[in-house]
């Protein structure tokens, strides 16, 4: 049986330093850039240099993330572990709340009928509140996988020294939220392809001005679906096992670090990929057809990354092998 217990495996303490070191070197960079060079420098250069230090950011950043702390005992493993619970907590709820407007699948409900619903003179639901456009910038600055590294160090910092670390369970739902959260990704799973079927007999309706209250019911229903899976999500990744003890809380956490460190990975690799094709287009100057087929290739990669880090997915990834592990330990210790 595998010692889940064992402590993580993390690197030497000087290279939290070192990443420290190089990101705030990066972050001081790219301030003087744009306040004192930026009137001496080409906005092309400009866009260039700001995005070989995102390059070097991301990086230097997850490397500090995974970097002991100068003292590293059994306390300092448990603030790690409440810290990065903490941090994938935000991650849920800032994704959730960023794509509230932005869900993928709105282009084909949503954004098709809200511009008609506008011209009726009465406004479509919360579009016209500005103070809503503020709070989804708000959240979704934590959405990103680098500010969610910073935010995770800082908590790191802060609960050490105020004594966090000794209450993890406490931030863990009930066992009964797991299977309301199960529930909720399945009513998601439903009626996200019904959404999309009915979109075009929903819009029919919306041109004649017909039964405009089965319109705002439908725009409504799209409109709280990525809330309805997000809370899913959260409930099905946070809440307790049946039977909830120190062992399976050192499996919860490893394999929340295996899925956070993957996360991570594929955030440095989309922003690599955002940059190179900059950078490939700025200094290669390729030509029409060269750019084009450079620009396909990027799209490509830029969906699969985006996909593979699609927190939904992910959480109900995570989830299911938590129970697959569960399980094969439990049946491993009833042999031995």
């Amino acid at each position: 049986m595998r010692d889940y217990k064992k402590h993580l495996t993390l690197l030497p303490h000087k290279w939290q330093v070192i990443g420290l070191v190089v990101c705030a070197v990066t972050y001081v960079c790219e301030i003087i850039l744009n306040t004192v060079l930026k009137q001496y420098v080409g906005e092309d250069w400009l866009q260039i240099i700001e995005e070989m230090l995102v390059i070097l950011y991301c990086p230097f950043l997850l490397v500090a993330c995974l970097s002991q702390e100068a003292v590293e005992d059994e306390y300092v493993t448990t603030v790690r572990y409440r810290a990065l619970t903490i941090s994938v907590m935000i991650l849920i709820v800032s994704s959730g709340m960023a794509e509230f407007f932005g869900w993928r699948f709105h282009r084909y409900t949503i954004f098709w009928t809200a511009p008609i619903m506008k011209g009726q003179g009465d406004g479509f639901l919360l579009y016209n509140y500005p103070v809503v456009d503020h709070l989804m910038g708000i959240l979704g600055y934590f959405r990103y996988a680098a500010n969610l590294e910073l935010l995770y160090i800082v908590l790191l910092k802060v609960l050490k020294r105020v004594g966090g670390g000794n209450v993890y369970s406490s931030l863990l739902l009930p066992n009964r939220y797991k299977k309301t959260g199960w529930w909720l990704l399945g009513v998601t799973l439903v009626l996200v392809p019904v959404t999309i079927l009915i979109n075009k007999y929903v819009n029919v309706l919306c041109w004649y001005g017909k039964m405009l209250w089965v319109v705002k019911l439908y725009l409504w229903v799209c409109m709280l679906l990525p809330l309805v899976a997000y809370t899913g999500v959260f409930m099905v990744c946070l809440s307790r096992e049946q039977q909830e003890d120190e062992f399976i809380r050192h499996i919860r956490v490893r394999l929340l670090v295996v899925f956070v460190i993957a996360y991570a990975l594929l955030s440095c690799l989309e922003n690599l990929n955002v940059a190179g094709r900059y950078l490939y287009t700025a200094l290669a100057q390729p030509t029409f057809e060269e750019n084009h087929g450079y620009y396909v290739y990027s799209a490509i990669s830029g969906q699969l990354l985006f996909w593979l880090r699609w927190i939904p997915g992910v959480s109900v990834v995570y989830a299911l092998v938590l129970k697959y592990v569960l399980w094969k330990n439990t049946k491993e210790s009833s042999i031995e």
